[in-house]
């Protein structure tokens, strides 16, 4: 459902939630990188990933809303671009978001010898 498009890198993924009663929240984005070595030693970056979405959509028992924000609206915005799909899942309502990078707040979860050593 969520993979990479490194041949030599697996991306990792984290998550958050919040239940209130019968609704969840879920939100889920890609883990930073921190590069090491060389003229990028200890820049930060999102790794890339793709998602099925159709693989997405059959998990759930009901999709009942579905959307792509291609850009956070402003600074108040913390999600940025992402992908919310809405419905039942196992009896349960569901709200998932699928970010394209990790909240401003996370930090990175592995280092990245980028000197091919």
């Amino acid at each position: 459902m969520l993979s990479s498009p490194y041949e030599s890198f697996q991306t990792h993924f984290e998550y958050r939630y919040r239940n209130e009663a019968e609704f969840w929240e879920i939100v889920i984005y890609p883990t930073p990188v921190e590069l090491k070595g060389g003229i990028v030693e200890g820049t930060v970056v999102s790794p890339g990933f793709s998602l099925d979405l159709q693989q997405l959509i059959d998990v759930f028992d009901r999709v009942d809303e579905m959307n792509w924000r291609s850009q956070g609206f402003g600074p108040w915005d913390y999600d940025g671009p992402h992908i919310s799909i809405g419905g039942i899942y196992q009896k349960h309502n569901i709200w998932l978001q699928v970010l394209a990078e990790a909240p401003a707040d996370t930090k990175p979860g592995m280092k990245l010898d980028t000197t091919g050593k």
